[in-house]
């Protein structure tokens, strides 16, 4: 699977982007963006450059941030404030090999209608 940096890097080239212009487009210094792209043990950014990121290198937000092991805040405030979230989140793990894919299937039917 795909690294957080990796996905950077790979996006970022895909678009012909320097890591100094990426930089630049979203606030930050440039070798903030080499050190993410090469793993070098830096803090993933906030969730506001991540989006600023996203934006720029035309990619879901939401991938990135839960590359970067961080919980969106639209995530944070769904299991805050949605008690069936909660329960599904305590379940979830227990599910064997067929349930996830039960799962699996609501969640595609689901999304094809949006």
């Amino acid at each position: 699977m795909e690294t957080f940096g990796e996905k950077i890097r790979r996006l970022r080239k895909a678009k012909k982007m320097t890591q100094a212009e990426l930089a630049e487009s979203c606030g930050v210094d440039f070798t903030y963006i080499s050190k993410i792209e090469n793993g070098k043990g830096v803090r993933p950014p906030s969730e506001e450059t991540l989006r600023k990121i996203a934006l720029f290198l035309e990619t879901d937000a939401e991938e990135l941030l839960l590359l970067a092991k961080k919980v969106p805040q639209n995530f944070q405030d769904t299991i805050v404030d949605d008690k069936l979230a909660v329960d599904f989140l305590r379940v979830f793990p227990k599910l064997n090999d067929a349930q996830r894919k039960k799962v699996q299937k609501i969640i595609d039917d689901t999304e094809d209608k949006f």
